[in-house]
């Protein structure tokens, strides 16, 4: 797994940002300075991997790999790119126990993930129903869990717009947290709903109030 674009690309990010933000970002110190943990955050932009990597990540001195499906390793640039930033891929199909066994090894071996809980980008930018991936590496890995929010981000590109728009761009970090671990055996589904439930509120308790959903 290739990583040195990590680093030149979160600081291409972040002076693309310039133009287009301005980016704020608090919390930093939350972030552990080694050993592995999961970064959960809402999802409202293309752009919040970048806008994440860059600042909760290489501004706190961490890598943090992002997963995304096979297809784009063949992106013209954006999947080369990937390829030598830490991201790791899944295929189409293989689904969520390929996910789950590449995320294991990589907080196996200390690595930092993110997970965006709602699986895919909320449309008015609102917290959305989570699925329960998250909260499962968690428990079966016993890492920490890093809550993130992202305010902003949805405006850039708008639903209809040709050309990129300035808006202000927010990262919060709140303090990390443990599940409970289960390494082995069935996961009870009411403990794995309760810990994808704390974690939703946790990202929500960074999010303005009309962007809580029902988690506020």
């Amino acid at each position: 797994m290739r990583r040195w674009f990590f680093g030149p690309g979160s600081l291409l990010t972040r002076v693309g940002m310039w133009f287009l933000g301005p980016m704020r970002f608090t919390g930093l110190e939350h972030v552990p300075r080694d050993g592995a943990f999961i970064l959960v955050a809402n999802h409202i932009s293309l752009f919040d991997p970048l806008i994440v990597g860059s600042t909760a990540g290489q501004l706190a001195g961490r890598l943090v790999h992002f997963m995304a499906k096979q297809e784009v390793r063949r992106w013209p640039v954006i999947g080369w790119l990937a390829t030598q930033a830490g991201v790791y891929f899944v295929r189409r199909g293989e689904g969520d126990r390929a996910a789950q066994r590449l995320s294991l090894e990589l907080l196996a071996s200390g690595e930092a993930i993110a997970v965006f809980p709602e699986g895919t980008r909320s449309r008015n930018g609102v917290l959305g129903e989570p699925r329960n991936g998250a909260a499962l590496l968690a428990m079966r890995s016993g890492v920490p869990v890093l809550p993130v929010s992202i305010t902003g981000s949805n405006r850039i590109i708008p639903r209809g717009a040709r050309l990129p728009r300035r808006s202000r761009v927010t990262v919060r970090v709140g303090e990390p947290f443990l599940l409970t671990r289960q390494a082995s055996g069935r996961i009870d589904r009411q403990e794995l709903a309760a810990g994808t439930e704390r974690i939703m509120r946790a990202i929500a308790a960074l999010l303005p109030p009309a962007q809580r959903g029902r988690f506020g």
